[in-house]
């Protein structure tokens, strides 16, 4: 076959590894691939893989009447009506929706796509830094201040999750800081939360950050949480599990999917505070926890290969009925 992938152009460091690793893996199945957006030229292809929400793309392919394949990754959550309601009218126009989480096809089941027509592909990620074990080592016995790093959009559907964070911060008994890395309409909000808090001295809000910064502040921070589990799938639960950085997730959504309570990470009921206070103290106060975690969370991603994804992909573009 023939297929067009559309890369997502607002992916990590400006390269969709997505659509790169299917590209690369696509001539052993006996397909021949083509990387672009499909508005932008001629669509004599069999197939057309987009990699999220693209409207001018998934717009052409059906004008020309190309079977198309999309990646949702964004579950819609709390967003607009008139956004959801176009994300809907879009996924269901596609032949297939392939998705990172079963709490995500869950939602476009929910929307009235046939569950047969939208597959769970894993999330694959294969930057694993964590490997250098030694210097992970180091950091877990680091006698200094328990950093704690939180991220995500700062709306109104993921505040309270962010406003549980603080309120947990709040009741610790450790000396800790707590990095939030995110922007949006409800962080004003969190911020005078974080003071009615009393938090100023213990919080830093860094607003939207580039991936590699995210990165670094993971790579040095003890724990990483998780606050909401409304995305479709906690990629950076994923990207700090990479890093040798512990993962506190809530029970919530996409998050126990990645997560195992007490063996890649550890997880909290929503919303409650006193939980993820407890679960922070335990991981700082557990001999040897926070090195098991490392170890099993670098499992998890090195289980999370391009292979199994690439492969679950083409399966999916192989079922298509093509235009000859």
């Amino acid at each position: 076959m023939n297929i067009l992938l559309v890369p997502d152009p607002t992916s990590p460091n400006g390269e969709d590894a997505f659509c790169r690793e299917i590209a690369a893996r696509a001539p052993a199945r006996g397909h021949s691939c083509a990387t672009r957006a499909a508005c932008a030229g001629s669509l004599e292809v069999d197939a057309v893989v987009v990699n999220s929400l693209q409207i001018a793309s998934l717009l052409a392919a059906r004008a020309a009447k190309v079977p198309t394949v999309l990646r949702l990754v964004d579950s819609y959550v709390g967003a607009a009506p008139e956004t959801v309601a176009a994300a809907r009218a879009y996924a269901l126009a596609c032949e297939r929706v392939l998705v990172p989480s079963a709490y995500l096809k869950r939602i476009v089941v929910s929307w009235g796509a046939a569950p047969e027509r939208v597959g769970v592909v894993p999330y694959a990620y294969d930057h694993i830094f964590a490997q250098q074990i030694a210097l992970v080592t180091m950091r877990a016995a680091r006698p200094s201040s328990f950093g704690l790093v939180t991220a995500g959009v700062v709306d109104a559907p993921n505040l309270p999750g962010f406003e549980t964070v603080l309120s947990a911060v709040s009741r610790l008994r450790l000396d800790c800081h707590l990095a939030v890395i995110g922007d949006g309409p409800a962080l004003n909000a969190l911020k005078a939360r974080a003071h009615g808090l009393m938090l100023d001295a213990s919080v830093t809000f860094l607003g939207e950050l580039p991936h590699p910064k995210i990165m670094e502040y993971l790579r040095a921070a003890k724990a990483y949480i998780e606050p909401s589990g409304l995305q479709g799938f906690p990629s950076l639960a994923l990207h700090a599990l990479s890093e040798g950085c512990p993962v506190v997730g809530v029970a919530a959504g996409c998050v126990p999917e990645l997560v195992t309570e007490g063996e890649n990470g550890l997880l909290f009921r929503s919303g409650d505070a006193n939980a993820l206070a407890e679960q922070i103290q335990t991981l700082a106060s557990t001999p040897g926890l926070s090195l098991k975690l490392i170890a099993a969370g670098v499992r998890t991603v090195e289980d999370r290969s391009w292979d199994a994804t690439v492969s679950a992909v083409l399966d999916a573009v192989e079922s298509l009925e093509v235009r000859r």
